[in-house]
């Protein structure tokens, strides 16, 4: 009685308080990337407690697991997890409702597997049959022609990946905001970014009717871009990736891709407010030093003549 407790406990826990505290907190957005591996792990803790907590009211398929794996004494199990407590029909509820829940996570695991492969190979046949080069000198880029700016990723083994950009996309950005723009989605496809916008929404599919991370999905996909933002900002400057949002955003509705990594993804102000604020110091002092530097090579003090020791007359 006393686990079924404890795992009851941890997952509701796990699904409300350290769900809703992740959401607020103020360090995750300056740190994405570690806070979606808490949230991935919340999840599948969460998922993990649940399944425990089905196997042990369920007695007898977990009596029969120990006494198979360990070669245990039947008798001495059921002592220890049955009990004259358990109600007759509860063990086979949850028994069933273990059955029902894992041939749900499996059907809707395979359903958005499916989505997923048929928009890829949809995408990937479009970019690779109407899809140009222009002054993009990359083998893994193609340009559409598209009135609406986007850049997104088309996710594949290391030949396969594709990064498609609209025309109009081309147009509007200046050269140091379309690198950034492609580093963004070359982010997406190191981090595969693409599987976890997967397993967050089977899970929250799975689980987010009873309320346990419901926002587990939205979050992720949140998080995934502000890490791609700060791999973009590395090699590119936080200014050339918030100018390049803005840029995308500014002018109307972008193109949304289903499943696929987006340069306009989830929450663009609040990434691009996130970029211009949290500019880092040496970022922004670089061109002051660059021009202290310069100036102080552009005007060399002609060194003085040494001075003669003064002597006091004797």
């Amino acid at each position: 009685m006393l686990v079924i407790a404890a795992l009851f406990a941890y997952a509701v826990l796990l699904g409300g308080p350290v769900a809703r505290l992740l959401t607020r907190a103020r360090w995750v957005t300056r740190f994405p990337q570690a806070a979606l591996r808490s949230w991935h792990a919340c999840a599948l803790s969460l998922l993990a407690s649940v399944v425990g907590f089905l196997l042990v009211v369920a007695h007898d398929l977990w009596e029969h697991a120990m006494v198979w794996l360990f070669s245990a004494d039947e008798p001495l199990v059921h002592d220890a997890y049955g009990g004259s407590w358990l109600v007759a029909d509860i063990p086979r509820v949850a028994l069933a409702v273990l059955f029902l829940g894992a041939v749900t996570l499996i059907g809707l695991t395979l359903r958005s597997l499916l989505r997923l492969r048929r928009e890829r190979n949809r995408h990937l046949l479009t970019a690779d049959a109407l899809g140009k080069h222009h002054r993009i000198h990359d083998p893994d880029v193609r340009v559409l022609e598209h009135t609406a700016p986007a850049v997104f990723c088309i996710p594949g083994t290391r030949n396969g990946a594709r990064i498609v950009v609209t025309t109009t996309a081309l147009d509007m950005l200046s050269d140091t905001e379309l690198a950034a723009a492609l580093a963004h989605e070359r982010a997406h496809l190191k981090y595969r970014h693409h599987r976890a916008f997967l397993t967050a929404d089977v899970l929250t599919a799975a689980l987010g009717w009873s309320g346990l991370s419901r926002g587990y999905a939205q979050q992720v996909r949140r998080l995934a871009e502000m890490a791609a933002d700060d791999q973009a900002a590395q090699k590119h400057g936080r200014r050339a990736v918030a100018s390049a949002l803005l840029e995308m955003c500014a002018v109307g509705p972008t193109v949304t891709v289903s499943g696929l990594p987006a340069m306009t993804g989830t929450d663009p102000a609040e990434r691009i407010r996130r970029l211009i604020r949290a500019t880092p110091p040496q970022e922004a002092l670089a061109p002051a030093l660059r021009s202290v530097g310069s100036r102080a090579r552009s005007h060399h003090p002609s060194p003085r003549p040494a001075r003669r020791p003064y002597c006091l007359p004797r």
